[in-house]
């Protein structure tokens, strides 16, 4: 069995061995499913994410309690986002320390995901203005890279700008938010 196969496998253990579980710390399933810890956390943030499992809250000596909640066959896969940005993030979140656009856009890119230089450097200047990132070292123009260090993690998703849509009110000075398209608000 190849290396590949074997992960699946170990997977699918780990998977069954939760539906088993009433309720299961990352512990308790790395006993049942003879899987490490570490894996055993890796899949249960996994599951949690693609919403089969549910955290329900910390017990005893503050360990995570999940439970199985929408119960399949087959373990489902979390992929990662497959974006420039997601990747961005994922590079940032590795490197941590010092890096720079074009460090990022080197480990950004995929096959299937093209992240430039630019790229990178427009999302490392939207964290910087967000706080997610703190410049380490200032761009020299024509000579030398901004260097960035992250100090915002807050988790595995990329944080994205996003533009809204409101209605200025100059009478009353104030903004009000235009509602989301099928919540409800519309004439």
């Amino acid at each position: 069995m190849g290396a590949h196969q074997q992960r699946l496998a170990s997977d699918q253990a780990a998977w069954n061995a939760a539906r088993r579980l009433p309720k299961f710390s990352y512990a308790a399933l790395a006993a049942e499913a003879g899987v490490p810890i570490e894996r055993a956390t890796r899949l249960t943030r996994g599951w949690v994410r693609v919403g089969v499992v549910e955290e329900l809250g910390r017990v005893g000596s503050n360990k995570l309690i999940f439970r199985v909640c929408r119960d399949v066959e087959t373990p489902p896969q979390s992929r990662p986002d497959q974006s420039a940005e997601g990747n961005m993030w994922r590079t940032m979140r590795a490197l941590r320390a010092a890096f720079t656009p074009t460090d990022i856009a080197a480990h950004a890119t995929t096959e299937a995901v093209r992240a430039s230089t630019a790229d990178a450097q427009a999302y490392c200047q939207m964290l910087v203005r967000a706080g997610y990132l703190k410049v380490a070292r200032k761009a020299v123009p024509n000579r030398r890279e901004a260097v960035y260090r992250l100090v915002k993690d807050t988790g595995p998703k990329p944080p994205r700008e996003r533009r809204l849509r409101v209605v200025w009110d100059d009478n009353l000075a104030e903004v009000t938010h235009l509602p989301v398209a099928g919540s409800g608000g519309e004439a």
